[in-house]
């Protein structure tokens, strides 16, 4: 799959992004994959968006927006290595500190434009800022927990497995039956 991108330099500063069709497809792809997912089938779904692996860990890759460091990380199942738990993918390019203001409006745009494409598909995400970083999620019916998040430098997604939610689920009990860190 060709990946479908957009390039912008301002003051010789490069954001790539995908477009919103893009980013949208990716996440979708691998939030309505059949789960659990072997570790296997996340190599495929990597090789299917033309990621390159690590040379010694494929668990790590590099996109089509990358400015060359790894900005993908598939997670292992910690009960199963061989099953998966997450998917981390940047969406953009991550920026420098001294990035011109220009370049963080269009990652912010572009945050919004992914959130609005996602609502259309999975209903309206739960938003929250937290320390000038702003984030959407959505449970799917699945269980897939998937999470938007944007700051001046990145927009990055991360897509959980229906286990993830589970492990969540058994810790909120744990806290709620008053057990302690």
């Amino acid at each position: 799959m060709e990946a479908n991108q957009s390039i912008v330099t301002v003051i010789g500063k490069r954001l790539c992004a995908y477009s919103t069709k893009e980013g949208v497809t990716i996440i979708r792809t691998i939030a309505e994959h059949r789960w659990p997912m072997t570790i296997n089938e996340a190599f495929a779904l990597r090789d299917q968006f033309n990621w390159k692996p690590a040379p010694d860990n494929g668990r790590f890759f590099t996109t089509a927006v990358s400015n060359g460091e790894e900005d993908g990380y598939i997670g292992c199942d910690v009960k199963n290595s061989d099953l998966v738990s997450r998917f981390d993918i940047n969406l953009t390019t991550r920026l420098s500190q001294d990035a011109p203001p220009e370049l963080e409006q269009i990652i912010y745009s572009s945050y919004s434009s992914y959130v609005n494409a996602l609502n259309i598909q999975y209903g309206e995400g739960r938003s929250k800022t937290h320390d000038g970083i702003v984030s959407t999620r959505w449970q799917l019916s699945s269980r897939v927990k998937i999470a938007i998040a944007g700051s001046l430098r990145l927009i990055g997604v991360t897509i959980e497995s229906p286990a993830m939610m589970d492990l969540t689920e058994a810790e909120q009990r744990y806290f709620d039956e008053g057990g302690e860190f």
